[in-house]
């Protein structure tokens, strides 16, 4: 769901002049979805009456086919937090050999500078994403149909192609998979690590978004090499200031929650945040 959150960042931030008042309230979002573990809860697709549920049971059957199980389907409730309007569910699923998770979701970008910009055709009225991730020796290889869609940069330790919105499972499938044995041939010492079932695909998440989370409090929210992409030109000198404010607005209490590492145990609560 990282991705959603990249393509929500990048959309929000192309209107023509940012309010520089505003660079805290993106700032505080930005830190409110990358400074804790996010919570995952199992979901009834019913519940969902404007999601596409038609695209969820293809692709599940798709899928299926190629050799994919079905774990369960989830709601993001950091997600939906941070945007209620576009609250959706993943379809969650793993490949035969314990190497892949996969997650499906269609999102329906809302609010008023996305409306302005569906009608200039810039974002389609639907999302409808899928997402291979496999996780090699530290590093997350990730494919997923959202070109020119996540602006935003992944960290170093997530390595993420971007095929057409138009490529269907089967295509995605394909490249990512040829990406797994060209990654392996690379470094025969490496072992992909296991998403056989729920609760080792959550974890794989979890450490995904560790990784995520620290490199978007790394360079302050956001660069300026990536609003410069979001707004397609050099920045003015209004943009600069509010990118500066961004930068250096402080996280709640002083400092941003640290993702807990999903590998380590818990530390007991001293009553302190951490």
């Amino acid at each position: 769901m990282g991705l959603w959150f990249m393509i929500a960042m990048a959309l929000g931030l192309r209107r023509a002049r940012p309010d520089v008042s505003a660079a805290r309230g993106v700032r505080a979002r930005i830190d409110a979805v990358y400074s804790q573990p996010h919570e995952f809860v199992k979901v009834d697709p019913a519940k969902y009456p404007e999601a596409d549920l038609r695209f969820y049971d293809r692709g599940r059957v798709e899928l299926e086919k190629l050799g994919y199980r079905f774990l369960a389907d989830v709601e993001d409730v950091t997600m939906t937090e941070a945007y209620p309007a576009s609250r959706t569910f993943m379809r969650l699923m793993s490949d035969s050999g314990g190497l892949v998770r996969a997650a499906l979701y269609h999102v329906q970008p809302r609010g008023m500078v996305i409306s302005i910009l569906q009608l200039v055709q810039v974002v389609p009225r639907h999302l409808r994403v899928i997402e291979l991730v496999t996780e090699i020796g530290g590093v997350f290889l990730a494919t997923a149909n959202t070109q020119n869609l996540d602006r935003l940069e992944p960290p170093p330790e997530v390595k993420t192609e971007r095929l057409p919105m138009g490529a269907g499972i089967a295509k995605v499938v394909e490249h990512h998979q040829a990406r797994i044995t060209e990654w392996l041939r690379s470094y025969p010492h490496q072992v992909p690590r296991s998403v056989v079932d729920y609760d080792e695909v959550m974890a794989s998440m979890a450490r995904s978004h560790l990784a995520m989370a620290k490199h978007r409090q790394s360079v302050g929210g956001l660069t300026r090499d990536e609003l410069e992409k979001l707004k397609g030109r050099p920045l003015n000198a209004f943009e600069i200031q509010f990118l500066n404010e961004l930068q250096t607005t402080p996280s709640p209490a002083g400092a941003a929650m640290k993702p807990r590492d999903p590998d380590k145990t818990p530390e007991p609560d001293d009553g302190t945040l951490n």
